[in-house]
């Protein structure tokens, strides 16, 4: 009868469960699906920020991988260091994550960096006339327990995004932190509810002959096949394990290649 209770209970709570049937080396591990409220998850690139929604420390003792990942997860690294940092494959960690997302237990953005631009969208409307998610919002954007941070300066800074602005810029113009608000949380937050989208760009190589007028760090973008159109600043960096600023400064204005830029996560 308890061990009924105590699952019935934890899956109705939280959709599993772990109940010692004797002590703690005999445990009965239950999780429910439905799958309706589920879709296959996206492809996860190397240069994706896992954003962890849930509690996983219970979770966590359930999958070898996730028990081995778990401590790394900070909301901070993306994909490619949290594997280098947890000693796992890639693929292996692209896999959890995956999981992870599946049963609405994380989520991904890009790496969030001062040098990023980002613009405010139509959904800062919808929660300009919604309490609950303006409360929310105070509560994951606020440094330290006192004092509450003010909606209309929250609301203040989201709209300084209207234009398209660095979020470097932001802080030269702006003060979040004297209002006790985090600028990383706060660019998160609008991230996962879509109030901000983030620019991304995309280079393409035009001419594959390079002639001598060309950059010399060229030919290590071409030899590593990321002039494709396919591979973000954010890609390009991760992957050639260099930084953001180094391949801005390398492609940004080379004429040999064209910077696609589209508006994403």
């Amino acid at each position: 009868a308890v061990v009924s209770t105590q699952s019935t209970g934890g899956i109705n709570e939280k959709g599993y469960c772990s109940v010692n049937v004797i002590d703690e080396l005999n445990v009965i591990k239950l999780s429910y699906i439905n799958k309706e409220h589920f879709h296959d998850p996206p492809e996860i690139k190397d240069s994706d920020v896992p954003i962890i929604t849930s509690d996983l420390e219970e979770c966590s003792d359930w999958d070898l991988t996730l028990r081995e990942l778990y401590p790394h997860l900070d909301n901070q690294k993306p994909i490619r260091l949290l594997a280098d940092r947890s000693l796992l494959g890639i693929d292996l960690v692209k896999k959890c994550i995956q999981s992870l997302i599946y049963y609405n237990l994380a989520t991904v953005i890009s790496p969030i960096q001062y040098s990023n631009t980002y613009y405010v969208t139509n959904a800062i409307h919808t929660i300009m006339q919604d309490v609950d998610l303006q409360e929310e919002c105070k509560q994951y954007v606020k440094m330290h327990p006192e004092p509450e941070p003010e909606w209309e300066n929250i609301f203040n800074f989201y709209v300084t995004f209207q234009s398209g602005i660095k979020l470097k810029r932001l802080l030269m113009f702006e003060k979040p932190f004297e209002k006790n608000i985090n600028e990383r949380k706060l660019v998160e937050f609008g991230l996962l509810k879509g109030i901000l989208k983030r620019l991304h760009k995309y280079p393409v190589v035009r001419n594959l002959d390079i002639d001598s007028d060309s950059p010399p760090q060229l030919k290590e973008y071409l030899a590593n096949e990321v002039l494709d159109g396919q591979h973000s600043f954010d890609d390009i960096s991760v992957k050639l394990k260099c930084k953001l600023n180094k391949v801005e400064e390398d492609l940004e204005f080379c004429k040999n290649v064209t910077i696609i830029q589209k508006l994403g996560v």
